[in-house]
């Protein structure tokens, strides 16, 4: 019986390991989700200033993005909250980085002070410097999903291996 135990505690530990560095990757899949969302947000934004000089509620219709309407930003944005009211409130429910929600937040606070050039100007701005966020998110993505779960699957068979 005792080796029975042994065993199947083994199992569930490699398990464990291969669930977690699963959803380790489902969070990075939603980190980039959520980027290429602002991307496409802020780039909606720009076209409907440019174009018909949207503003408030009107800068958001047409616009959808599942990992977006997911957090909540997009419901915020269409009750009237102005993109960095939303941002803020929608931030914590966001799996980007806090150093970059910090950065993120302090750039969209500048906006709607400015005149047209000037709005298209930030807002050019915070697309590019999201878009230079994603292609880094990318480019590690897959090597640190890698190393986390090497890092996880070998704590588990040493793990399995006390266990034996």
């Amino acid at each position: 019986m005792n080796i029975y135990l042994r065993v199947g505690g083994a199992a569930l530990v490699a398990v464990g390991a291969l669930f977690i560095s699963r959803e380790y990757e489902k969070y990075l899949a939603r980190r980039g989700d959520e980027y290429r969302g602002l991307v496409a947000l802020i780039s909606h934004a720009e076209g409907q200033i440019s174009r018909f000089l949207a503003y408030g509620v009107a800068l958001w219709r047409g616009f959808e993005d599942e990992s977006l309407e997911r957090c909540g930003l997009l419901s915020e944005l269409r009750e009237g909250k102005s993109l960095s009211e939303a941002f803020d409130s929608c931030s914590v429910k966001m799996s980007l980085p806090r150093a970059v929600v910090k950065e993120i937040s302090a750039k969209l606070s500048s906006l709607g002070r400015d005149y047209l050039d000037g709005e298209l100007a930030t807002l050019g701005d915070i697309r590019s410097r999201l878009t230079e966020l994603l292609k880094s998110e990318e480019d590690t993505r897959e090597k640190n999903v890698k190393v986390v779960r090497a890092l996880l699957l070998g704590g588990a068979l040493c793990a399995i291996i006390l266990a034996i």
